[in-house]
């Protein structure tokens, strides 16, 4: 197994630990993951590993920032992504956030199953998605998660999200 995916291991585990402690993953905490990353791909790929390394760092970033503008997520969690680029490369940091994001999906539906608010939330984003659609409005998506009270730790879906992209690298 590759070093880079023992470093990442750590990272996460840390972050987890931070964001369901203390609702909170620290800069100092993303700034070392990405510094580590393109460190450690400066170091074994020279210019070009450092490159890449940035390169995945941004994309990570730039996705989830989008995600933060529609209050779908927090910015530790943003910043996250980009150090989980910078220690991973391109392609992990894609299919991690595409991990991250089903698995989240699949969390909020059972926290919406448990509470019994399943059909009222879904005629509810129904109702904003077209709004969305007819009046091009982001405002709508906004509402949701205004009125939302069903936040989770991010950490709840990153890390399976992690350990399953890392099987799929690994294999």
């Amino acid at each position: 197994m590759p070093i880079e995916f023992y470093l990442l291991g750590v990272f996460i585990l840390i972050a987890f630990y931070t964001d369901v402690r203390y609702s909170k993953i620290p800069n100092v905490l993303n700034v070392a993951g990405a510094g580590v990353g393109l460190a450690y791909h400066g170091y074994q790929g020279g210019v070009t590993g450092f490159l890449h390394a940035c390169l995945a760092a941004v994309i990570g970033f730039a996705i989830l920032l989008i995600l933060y503008f529609l209050k779908a997520m927090e910015a530790g969690d943003v910043k996250l992504f980009a150090a989980i680029g910078a220690l991973t490369g391109v392609e992990y940091v894609l299919y991690c956030m595409m991990y991250a994001i089903l698995y989240a999906g699949l969390i909020g539906v059972f926290i919406l199953l448990f509470r019994r608010e399943f059909m009222k939330r879904i005629s509810r984003i129904m109702k904003y998605f077209l709004g969305v659609i007819v009046l091009r409005s982001k405002e709508s998506v906004q509402q949701i998660a205004k009125e939302d009270n069903m936040r989770f730790p991010f950490m709840y879906a990153v890390l399976p999200a992690a350990i399953t992209t890392c099987y799929y690298f690994i294999q």
